[in-house]
């Protein structure tokens, strides 16, 4: 018998060990990533500060609540009135290019007969807010929204569930979410556009007298017209956009928006005389918008995970000014978990658990608050399912197991998930039931990271 030499042969043997570890490893790193599904949030809905106004007559009160709020409260106040020409609007014979510069002249001037309407935090907006006078009777439609959808794949948002995601071409699994903000168009019925002084549209939208308009033809007349009988008047799509912050009804903004038809006879006169008198018309869309800002204090990190004994900093923000850290007062709900100190830097303790971090801010006297959770754990970083593929009769039951890593995780609970409830559910404990024929989806989500890990089910009759 030939005998072996080792030391020629230990090259070769080490070199096969590498090779079959390198395998090992390239398969476990492929399986890995195959089974790799990323997080999924669980859509979580915050609660809104006054019940959801469903009806036209709720929407309708809850409008003119917030823009009372406004007045009262007194937050800062920005004022837009924005006036556009619709080009393709303007009828007039022979006269198109004068009539086109009549048009910008007048585009250009009633952006100016409004004034300024805006006010800093605390000034009287008595006369300046616009606040709504609404029977319902005269409103055709009242709608309300603040859900959305949005795609799994790519995070795309759309306000309608769409067939296809146009990004990324995904077909199914949109998430219904909700905004903190309540977006509330109110339509009027044109029959209630005409501007007697009871009207709804005088009532809420303050137009310009006829006086004023008159005086504005007179002013751009420049020689080249006269417009001695003024322009008449009427006004459609008459309506009214509201953003309210339902967790707080503070309004955001108020948008009042109408087309005003204009029309007139021209004479013209000067070198364009010989265009006698012939009727001008168009159509101005007019936008008045009120933005306001609340005064308050907000942190601009919305959660802290901090590992034991790691320290990281809070910001906190104010719309009112510049904030120094002599104004601020920072303070822990437990400092055994995690301290703070006066310039927002915050040391969690090596006791795992959750506090709130919180800051004060005092500005004309009223003192406003904002809050920070602070966690301390050691983070998830995967999930894993004791099977990834099962095949079940209808009315078995099967116990799936799921695994968070890594083992020290501070937070090891996962919640259950079914795809289609009719073909088989899954309790707290991760035991489904079959019930019907077919496939489904059984996914776990941890609780910490939101990592995701699904068993593919097929159910056999």
């Amino acid at each position: 018998m030939k005998k072996i030499d080792f030391k020629k042969q230990l090259p070769k043997i080490v070199i096969s060990i590498l090779i079959l570890f390198f395998v090992v490893g390239l398969s476990w790193g492929l399986k890995s990533v195959l089974e790799l599904e990323g997080t999924m949030e669980p859509n979580v809905v915050k609660e809104s500060l006054s019940p959801l106004p469903e009806t036209k007559e709720e929407i309708i009160s809850y409008v003119i609540t917030a823009v009372k709020k406004a007045e009262e409260e007194r937050p800062a106040t920005s004022f837009s009135d924005t006036f556009g020409v619709d080009v393709d609007s303007i009828r007039t014979g022979d006269a198109q290019k004068t009539a086109e510069y009549i048009r910008a002249g007048i585009e250009e001037k009633l952006g100016a007969l409004r004034g300024d309407i805006s006010s800093d935090f605390g000034e009287d907006l008595s006369g300046k807010l616009w606040v709504p006078e609404i029977d319902p009777g005269e409103i055709t439609s009242a709608e309300l929204r603040y859900d959305y959808w949005k795609c799994p794949v790519c995070e795309k948002e759309t306000d309608e569930k769409p067939q296809v995601c146009e990004e990324c071409g995904t077909g199914e699994g949109f998430i219904r979410k909700y905004r903190d903000d309540y977006s509330i168009t109110l339509h009027a019925s044109d029959a209630v556009c005409p501007a007697p002084p009871a009207s709804f549209f005088a009532r809420n939208f303050h137009p310009f007298t006829q006086t004023q308009i008159d005086a504005l033809i007179r002013d751009h007349e420049n020689g080249w017209f006269t417009c001695r009988n003024g322009f008449s008047i009427a006004y459609r799509n008459v309506g009214i956009c509201v953003v309210v912050n339902r967790l707080t009804d503070q309004i955001v903004s108020a948008l009042y928006s109408v087309d005003c038809d204009f029309s007139a006879d021209v004479t013209f006169t000067g070198k364009h005389a010989a265009l006698n008198t012939q009727n001008v018309a168009f159509t101005v869309n007019e936008q008045a918008k009120f933005d306001f800002t609340w005064p308050g204090v907000s942190i601009a990190t919305q959660e802290l995970v901090l590992t034991p004994g790691q320290t990281d900093v809070l910001r906190a923000e104010s719309p009112c000014e510049n904030l120094t850290d002599e104004q601020l007062t920072w303070k822990s709900s437990d400092e055994s978990i995690a301290t703070v100190n006066h310039e927002g830097y915050v040391t969690a303790k090596h006791t795992t658990g959750k506090c709130y971090i919180t800051v004060e801010y005092t500005f004309k006297g009223t003192k406003y608050t904002a809050q920070c959770p602070v966690s301390v754990k050691v983070s998830a970083e995967e999930i894993e399912l004791s099977r990834r593929k099962l095949k079940l009769s209808v009315g078995d039951t099967y116990t799936l197991e799921a695994q968070v890593k890594p083992r020290k995780a501070t937070i090891k609970t996962v919640t259950w998930y079914s795809e289609n409830e009719e073909i088989a559910v899954v309790d707290p404990n991760g035991t489904i039931t079959a019930k019907r024929s077919g496939a489904v989806g059984i996914y776990a989500v941890s609780d910490d990271g939101y990592f995701k890990a699904t068993c593919h089910v097929e159910v056999e009759a």
